[in-house]
């Protein structure tokens, strides 16, 4: 079964945020893809009281998986009351993939990914 998890420190991760240039940047954080206690995909990111920034996200060239990567991070950002979200390197480029950004780099509010279906019900009631 998958699960996406936020890992307890960045051990095996350190070349990674070396060519990120966030190797000295103790506040960074890796989410992981497992499965079978497999990591198949990971991100990086960092969460700030009112920014969160995405760094990287490894998918294994499934999009369905970096969507749930990427959604499982923003949701910890959004549980959170941060409602503006940053990508940076790759992460952009996935982020437009599954429409969650049209052009530039930035999300805001998050919340708003997560409420489509709340529409959807109000549609269906009236």
């Amino acid at each position: 079964m998958l699960q996406i998890i936020k890992k307890d420190g960045v051990k095996g991760y350190e070349n990674i945020l070396r060519e990120l240039c966030l190797e000295n940047d103790e506040s960074v954080s890796v989410s992981e893809a497992l499965n079978g206690g497999k990591a198949d995909g990971f991100g990086i990111y960092k969460l700030e009281p009112d920014l969160i920034t995405v760094y990287k996200i490894s998918d294994n060239n499934d999009l369905k998986l970096a969507d749930g990567i990427l959604r499982s991070i923003l949701f910890l950002a959004a549980s959170r009351g941060v409602e503006k979200a940053v990508f940076e390197n790759d992460a952009p480029d996935i982020a437009k993939k599954l429409g969650l950004i049209k052009s530039g780099n930035i999300l805001e509010p998050i919340s708003d990914i997560f409420g489509g279906c709340e529409s959807c019900k109000a549609k269906a009631i009236t």
